[in-house]
C-alpha cells in the first residue's frame, strides 16, 4: 500500500467537449461504460509521481519519494487534464518528450493506469534508451526502440541528465475502432464487370483472425503476431473486418461475401484483448509493406492529432516509399475535430461512417483535423449494423448466428473502402496507392445534408470507380489561410483520362460560400492524357469560418467529386503576454488563451520570465494563468480579458495580487494536502471551459489579481481539513508547528512524547554514530538541504530505526517513508512520523547550531472530525479572498468504518468531493474501526473509496465506494461502510457515459444478457461494491431449462446469448474470495446466488431484469461480530431498480455454524416494507455464521442467496 501523502488536486470540467481522446473505431454494440458512483484509478507518471483519478478527473497527486518539493502544474485545456511536473516541462516544450505522457485524460482513456500496467510504455526515436528501462522490441527500419520504463522514476532520473537528441514518445494504446452494405457500395456491379480484387494483396492490421472460419478459408497468404499473444482472434474484431474485405461467404451460401472476394489477405495482429500499442502497429505497418501489400486496412485509432504524431509520420513515409495505400478509420467520437491518429496522416485514406440509408452514423468522427484544419476524412462508407464473420469463441456486437455477428463503427466502414481499393488494384495492377486513393475519392457519391468534414467527397461507390475511365487527382484542402497573407490562394486540380476518347467535363462548385471559384466552366481531358483547372479561394479581410463543399465534374457516364475546404480566421495578430514578478526573481507562467466566441483554447509553459506570444485572429479573449515564483514560494492566479484588433500586449503585474486564505472554526483541525484553488472560465453555449489550478502548501502563499466582472469566470476553492494523527511542535522562542505529517501505522504514536532532537542524516550507521547519545531523544532522518538528491533505501531506513530503538531513542521524525513499498508493512520498533515538508525538518536541524532543540509530539488514534470544503466566487476573480468555513453552515455525515481485518487496522481511504463541475481529492487516514463525522460544504457531493485489505503485491480487495452524498446546511446523515454480510448487490443503475441512459446490473438488449453484479458488497445501500480482480468463480445461464452460456473464471460478470423471444431464465453465480494475502478477511469467503426470472423478448434498448436482491440489516459490532446467542435483525428483498416490483410471496432464512454442512431455520416475520428475522444461536466464539435466504415474489421471480462466513462470532 502506497502511503505517500497526496498533494492537492482538483479536477476541472471537461473542456471543449468536441475533443475526445483514444476513441475506439470498433463496434458500438458492446455494453457502454457506466458512470457509476465512482471509478477510482491511479496513474503513475514517468517521473514516479502518482495521480489519483475519479470518474476520469484528477482528484489527487502524490509526489514520488524525494520529489515532495517538486512543483506540479495541473491544468485543463481542450477536454484534457494535464499533470506536468516542473522538471518535465522543459523537455515537453522542447519537443523531446511526448506531452501525452502527462495527459491524464489520454492515459486513463488508453487504459494505462496502475491497475492495468506496472510500467510506462515508451518509444525512443533517434536516441539511446534511458537506463533502467527494459527493451521489448525494435523497429530497425524506422529507427525506433520500444522500451518499458519502471514507475519508480529511475528511468526519469536518467532522462533528466541525458543530453541525447531525439524524442521519447508514449507507446500509446490503440483500439479497434455486410450483406446489405456490399451491394450498397456497388460491389456486385464491379464483380459483374470481372473485377473482384484478384491479384491484389490486402493487409489487415487488427486483432488477428479465426483461421477456421469458412469465409476466410484459403485466402490468407501470411500472418504475423505483434502482440506477444497468438494470431488467433480472441476479440472478434479482426475476423469481422477481414471477411468484410474478402470473405467468401461460404458459411452463408454466398450471401455474405466480402467486397473483394478475389483478393488475398495478409493478417497482422496488432490488437489484443485490451487493444494494441503504437509500436506494435508501426511494426505491423512496416511488415505489411515488406510483404508487398497493395492496401493496408487499419480499423483502429488513437486520439485526435494534427498529423505530426509518430504513427502518422510513419504512415506518410511508408506511403511515399512503397506505393502502398493505407485505409484508416476516422474514429467513433461523433463530433467535429475528433479524427484520430493515424487517420490524421496526409497520405491516409480516412474513412467516416454512414448508415445503409446514407445518413451520417451518429458515432462517426468528423474533421477538420485538429490543429491545422486539414480536410479529413476524405470518404465515407457503410459502418452501421454491418453483418460479417464472427470468430469462434467471441461475442462482439449482436450475434446473428454461429458464424456471423452485427457490428457498428468506422471500423466497419473502413474495410468496405479497403476492399474497394483491392478491386481497383486488381483492375489496375500498375496503380500506386495515391492513384487508388484518388480514384476512390473522386468516384464517391456525394450525399445531401452531410457536411464535407463528415463525408469527405461522399459515400464509396466502387461500381462508379470501376466503370469510369476518368479520375481526379487529390483533394482541395486549403487549410488555414490568414487575411493579409494573400488576397487569393490558388490550387490546381488535375484530371486524368485513361480512356481512348477525349472527355469534356462540366464543372460546378457546390459549396456553402461564394469565396471559391473555378477558372473554367468545363475542361476537356484528352484520351490517355491530363488536364487541369484552377480553383481560387478569395481571402476576405474578415473572418469567414470554415467554408466547404465540393467541385463536381460531370460528363456522360462520369461523375467526379473533389471535396473543398478552408479555414479563414481573418487577420493574424500577435497577442503578447508579459507576466511581471511579485519580487525580483522572474516567474514561470502557465498560460492559456481562450477564444470567448468558440471556447477553444491554447496555451503553454513559459520559463523564467519568458514572454509568451500567441498568433490569434481578431476577437475577444481571456488569458488565464498561474505565475509561480519558486524563490519566494508564491503563486498568483489571474484571469484577464482583452480585445484583440491589432497586435496586442497584455501586461500582468503579479504585485497587484492580494492573498487568498482559508480557515475553519475547529481549533484542532489542520489544513491537509488535498484540494486547491482554481480560476475557471466557461463560455456559454459552447460546452467549453478552461481552468488553471494552484496546489500550494500551507507555508506557500497564494494570491489572486482582481478582474472585472466576466460572465463564466470564477474562483473555485476546495480544502481538506482534519484533526491530524500527529501534531509536531518545535518548542521555545520562535517555535513553530510542523506541517504535512503522516504517521507510520505500526506502531502508532500514542500520547505525547517530548525531547531533544538528534540529527542522524540519512539514517546511515556513520551518521547515527556521529549523533552520539540518542537515549530519550527524538531522532531526525532528513535531507541535508534543498539540493540533497539522496533518497535512502527502504531497508536502510528500517535498519536505522531498529538501531535507534536499540540505543534508546523515543521517536523518529523522517523526511522519508520506511514502509513505502510494502502494502502490508511490518511493525517498526519505534513510532515514526513522516514530515513531507522538507523545509520544516531542515529548519529544525539548522537550529542545532545554536544549541539543543526540543520538540513535542502528540498522537491521536483517529480524527473525530474531518472537513471537505468547497466554495466559489462567481463572475470574476476577486482581489484576494478569505474562504471562511463554520461548522454550523456545513452538512454532516456520521461515518462508521467497520473493521474487517484480523490483524493490522490502519488504512487510508481516498475521498473525493465534487462541487461546481470540479472534483477534489484527499487521503483520509483511518485506524479501523472508526466512528467520526465528515463535515461537507452544502452543494458538494462527497464520495469515499475503500478496500478491505491489500494483496501482498499492493492491489486492494473487498473494494467498495460510498455513493456520492450531498448534505444541506445543518443536515445530518449516517453511513456504515464495510458492514457484513457481504453479498450480491443490485442497487440503482449507473448511467452510460455514451448515451446517458441507465446501465442496469443485469439487463437484456436484443438477444443478449449482460451481467455486472458485484458479489461481495456490504449491506448499506449507500455503498456500492466494486469488482475485485482477485475474485474467482463461475456464472451459468440457462433458458427454459437448457444451458445457453457459462464462464468459469468469474462470477456475476459477462455477456451471454439468449434465445429469441420471452422465456424463463436462471442465472447461477458462484463466487470465491481466495486468500490474496496474509491479511485476507475471513468474512464472506464464498457467495452463491441463483436467480430465476421471466423476461420478455429483447429490444434494442437495455431492459433491466427482475432480479431479486437480499439486503441484510444485522446489529453487528464494529468488528462485524455477534454473540453466539440469538440474533435479532432485519432484511429487505428488493427488485432490481428499473423493473416492476412484485410483492414478496415467501421468504425463508437459514443459518449454519459449520460452513454449510448443517442448517437451522430462522424465524421470519413481515413488518411493513421489511422483514424481521430471529436467527437461532450457535457456534463458538472465534467461529463464523453462514446465512442462506430464499425469496419468491408474486410474479414468480426467485432468488436463493448463500453467504459463507457471513459474520464472526464473539
Amino acid at each position: 500500500m502506497n502511503l505517500r501523502r497526496s498533494t492537492g488536486a482538483i479536477a476541472g470540467l471537461a473542456v471543449v467537449a468536441a475533443v475526445v481522446s483514444a476513441s475506439p473505431a470498433g463496434a458500438t454494440d458492446p455494453p457502454p461504460a457506466a458512470a457509476g458512483p465512482g471509478r477510482l484509478s491511479t496513474v503513475t507518471l514517468l517521473t514516479g509521481d502518482q495521480v489519483r483519478v475519479v470518474d476520469g478527473k484528477v482528484a489527487g497527486i502524490r509526489m514520488a519519494p524525494g520529489r515532495e518539493a517538486q512543483p506540479v502544474w495541473q491544468y485543463d485545456m481542450n477536454g484534457h487534464q494535464y499533470v506536468l511536473p516542473a522538471d518535465a516541462a522543459p523537455l515537453v516544450e522542447q519537443d523531446r518528450l511526448d506531452r501525452r505522457l502527462f495527459d491524464i485524460t489520454e492515459l486513463v482513456d488508453q487504459g494505462l493506469d496502475d491497475a492495468a500496467t506496472r510500467t510506462v510504455p515508451l518509444i525512443v526515436q533517434g536516441a539511446a534508451a534511458p537506463r533502467a528501462t527494459e527493451r521489448t522490441a525494435t523497429v530497425p527500419a524506422r529507427g525506433l526502440t520500444v522500451v518499458e520504463a519502471p514507475k519508480d522514476g529511475a528511468a526519469w532520473r536518467d532522462m533528466r541528465t541525458a543530453r541525447a537528441a531525439g524524442k521519447i514518445w508514449l507507446n500509446g494504446r490503440v483500439r479497434p475502432l455486410l450483406e446489405d452494405s456490399v451491394p450498397r457500395i456497388g460491389a456486385p456491379e464491379a464483380w459483374a464487370a470481372g473485377f473482384t480484387g484478384t491479384g491484389a494483396k490486402v493487409a489487415v492490421l487488427d486483432s488477428g483472425y479465426d483461421a477456421n472460419h469458412p469465409d476466410l478459408a484459403g485466402i490468407v497468404d501470411a500472418a504475423q503476431d505483434f502482440t506477444d499473444e497468438s494470431i488467433a482472434d480472441t476479440v472478434g474484431h479482426g475476423t469481422h473486418v477481414a471477411s468484410t474485405i474478402a470473405g467468401s461467404g461460404a458459411a452463408s451460401d454466398g450471401r455474405r461475401t466480402g467486397v473483394a472476394p478475389g483478393a488475398r489477405l495478409l493478417i497482422g495482429k496488432v490488437l489484443g484483448e485490451f487493444g494494441g500499442s503504437e509500436a506494435g502497429i508501426i511494426a505491423g505497418m512496416q511488415w505489411a509493406v515488406d510483404q508487398g501489400a497493395d492496401v493496408v486496412n487499419m480499423s483502429l485509432g488513437g486520439g485526435p492529432s494534427d498529423g505530426t504524431d509518430l504513427m502518422s509520420q510513419t504512415l506518410n513515409e511508408l506511403s511515399d516509399t512503397s506505393g502502398t495505400l493505407f485505409v484508416v478509420a476516422a474514429g467513433n467520437s461523433g463530433a467535429r475535430e475528433t479524427v484520430g491518429s493515424p487517420g490524421t496522416a496526409d497520405r491516409a485514406l480516412t474513412v467516416g461512417s454512414v448508415t445503409k440509408g446514407d445518413q451520417l452514423s451518429e458515432f462517426s468522427s468528423q474533421g477538420p483535423r485538429v490543429g491545422d484544419h486539414g480536410l479529413k476524412p476524405e470518404i465515407a462508407a457503410p459502418g452501421s449494423d454491418i453483418v460479417a464473420a464472427r470468430a469462434a469463441g467471441t461475442n462482439p456486437g449482436t450475434s446473428v448466428d454461429e458464424h456471423y455477428t452485427r457490428m457498428s463503427g468506422t471500423s466497419m466502414a473502413t474495410p468496405h473502402v479497403a476492399g474497394a481499393a483491392a478491386v481497383l488494384a486488381g483492375q489496375h495492377p500498375d496503380w500506386t496507392g495515391a492513384q487508388l486513393k484518388d480514384a476512390l475519392v473522386g468516384s464517391a457519391k456525394r450525399l445531401p445534408g452531410i457536411d464535407t468534414y463528415a463525408q469527405g467527397a461522399g459515400r464509396l461507390d466502387i461500381a462508379r470507380g470501376v466503370a469510369q475511365r476518368v479520375r481526379v487527382e487529390g483533394v482541395l484542402g486549403f487549410g488555414t489561410t490568414w487575411a493579409g497573407d494573400a488576397d487569393t490562394v490558388e490550387r490546381r486540380i488535375g484530371y486524368v483520362n485513361d480512356g481512348d476518347t477525349p472527355v469534356t467535363l462540366d464543372l460546378s462548385l457546390e459549396t456553402d460560400s461564394d469565396l471559391f471559384t473555378v477558372d473554367s466552366p468545363e475542361v476537356t481531358v484528352p484520351a490517355h492524357g491530363n488536364a487541369a483547372v484552377t480553383v481560387t479561394l478569395r481571402v476576405p479581410d474578415e473572418a469567414a469560418g470554415e467554408p466547404s463543399g465540393a467541385l463536381v465534374a460531370t460528363a456522360d457516364g462520369v461523375t467526379l467529386t473533389t471535396p473543398v475546404s478552408a479555414y479563414l480566421p481573418g487577420t493574424a495578430h500577435t497577442l503578447t503576454v508579459n507576466v511581471q514578478p511579485r519580487e525580483v526573481t522572474p516567474v514561470t507562467s502557465l498560460l492559456v488563451v481562450q477564444d470567448t466566441r468558440t471556447g477553444k483554447a491554447r496555451g503553454g509553459v513559459f520559463f523564467d520570465g519568458e514572454t509568451a506570444t500567441f498568433t490569434v485572429p481578431a476577437g475577444d479573449y481571456r488569458v488565464l494563468g498561474r505565475a509561480m515564483d519558486f524563490t519566494a514560494a508564491t503563486d498568483t492566479l489571474f484571469a484577464e480579458g482583452t480585445r484583440v484588433a491589432d497586435d496586442t500586449e497584455l501586461v500582468v503585474d503579479t504585485k497587484r495580487g492580494k492573498e487568498i486564505t482559508a480557515a475553519v472554526d475547529d481549533p484542532d483541525a489542520r489544513w491537509q494536502s488535498g484540494g486547491g484553488t482554481a480560476v475557471l472560465s466557461e463560455v456559454a453555449g459552447t460546452g467549453a471551459s478552461v481552468a488553471r489550478t494552484s496546489n500550494v502548501s500551507r507555508r506557500e502563499k497564494l494570491y489572486s489579481i482582481g478582474s472585472p466582472r466576466m460572465s463564466g469566470v470564477s474562483l473555485v476553492h476546495f480544502g481538506y481539513w482534519t484533526q491530524p494523527f500527529a501534531t509536531i511542535t518545535v518548542d521555545g522562542q520562535d517555535g513553530f508547528e510542523v506541517e504535512d505529517t503522516y504517521v507510520a501505522p505500526y506502531p502508532r504514536l500514542s500520547g505525547t512524547v517530548s525531547g531533544e532532537i538528534a540529527y542522524v542524516g540519512h539514517g546511515d550507521r556513520e551518521a547515527i554514530d556521529a549523533a552520539g547519545d540518542v537515549r530519550g531523544k527524538i531522532a531526525v532522518i532528513a535531507a541535508t538541504g534543498p539540493d540533497d538528491p539522496v533518497y535512502p533505501p527502504e531497508q536502510q531506513l528500517q535498519d536505522a530505526i531498529a538501531l535507534l530503538a536499540e540505543r534508546g531513542a523515543t521517536l523518529v521524525l523522517s523526511n522519508y517513508n520506511p514502509q513505502y513499498s510494502d502494502p502490508n508493512p511490518p511493525d517498526l520498533p519505534l513510532p515514526v512520523v513522516m514530515v513531507f515538508n522538507a523545509d520544516d525538518l531542515q529548519e529544525m536541524t539548522a537550529r542545532l547550531a545554536d544549541g539543543p532543540v526540543t520538540v513535542t509530539a502528540t498522537g491521536r488514534r483517529n480524527a473525530e472530525a474531518s472537513y471537505f470544503l468547497a466554495d466559489k466566487v462567481n463572475g470574476r476573480v476577486p482581489d484576494g479572498h478569505r474562504f471562511q468555513f463554520a461548522r454550523k453552515n456545513l452538512g454532516a455525515i456520521d461515518r462508521d468504518l467497520v473493521d474487517t481485518l484480523p490483524a493490522k487496522k490502519y488504512r487510508y481511504l481516498p475521498a473525493n468531493w465534487s462541487f461546481g463541475g470540479f472534483t477534489a481529492g484527499a487521503d483520509v487516514e483511518v485506524d479501523w474501526p472508526r466512528r467520526g463525522t465528515d463535515y461537507v460544504s452544502p452543494g458538494a457531493a462527497l464520495t469515499m473509496f475503500g478496500s478491505a485489505g491489500f494483496t501482498d503485491d499492493g492491489y486492494g480487495f473487498g473494494n467498495e465506494v460510498a455513493i456520492p452524498m450531498t448534505v444541506k446546511r445543518g443536515e445530518r446523515e449516517h453511513v456504515r461502510m464495510f458492514g457484513a454480510p457481504f453479498g450480491p448487490e443490485l442497487t440503482t443503475a449507473p448511467t452510460s457515459r455514451q448515451d446517458g441512459k441507465p446501465v442496469p446490473y443485469a439487463y437484456r438488449q436484443n438477444n443478449r444478457l449482460t451481467l455486472s453484479i458485484p458479489m461481495f458488497a456490504d449491506n448499506d445501500p449507500a455503498n456500492a461494491g466494486m469488482f475485485d480482480t482477485t475474485n474467482t468463480g463461475t456464472t451459468v445461464v440457462t433458458a427454459n431449462g437448457r444451458e445457453v452460456g457459462r464462464r468459469d473464471d468469474i462470477a456475476g460478470l459477462g455477456t451471454f446469448d439468449l434465445p429469441a423471444g420471452p422465456g424463463t431464465f436462471t442465472v447461477v453465480a458462484d463466487a470465491d474470495r481466495p486468500a490474496a494475502s496474509s491479511l485476507e478477511p475471513a468474512l464472506s469467503t464464498h457467495t452463491r446466488a441463483e436467480w430465476t426470472f421471466r423476461a420478455p423478448a429483447g429490444t434494442g434498448e437495455r431492459a433491466a431484469l427482475p432480479f431479486l436482491d437480499v439486503r441484510w440489516s444485522l446489529p453487528l459490532d464494529a468488528h462485524n461480530r455477534a454473540s453466539t446467542g440469538t440474533l435479532r435483525g432485519g432484511l429487505t428483498v428488493a427488485t432490481q431498480p428499473g423493473t416492476k416490483a412484485s410483492r414478496i410471496r415467501s421468504l425463508t432464512v437459514e443459518v449454519s455454524y459449520d460452513d454449510g454442512q448443517t442448517w437451522k431455520k430462522a424465524t421470519v416475520t413481515h413488518n411493513g416494507d421489511r422483514f424481521e428475522v430471529r436467527i437461532p444461536g450457535g457456534g463458538t466464539p472465534g467461529g463464523y455464521a453462514s446465512l442462506r435466504a430464499t425469496a419468491t415474489d408474486k410474479a414468480g421471480n426467485k432468488v436463493t442467496e448463500t453467504v459463507t462466513h457471513a459474520y464472526a462470532l464473539r
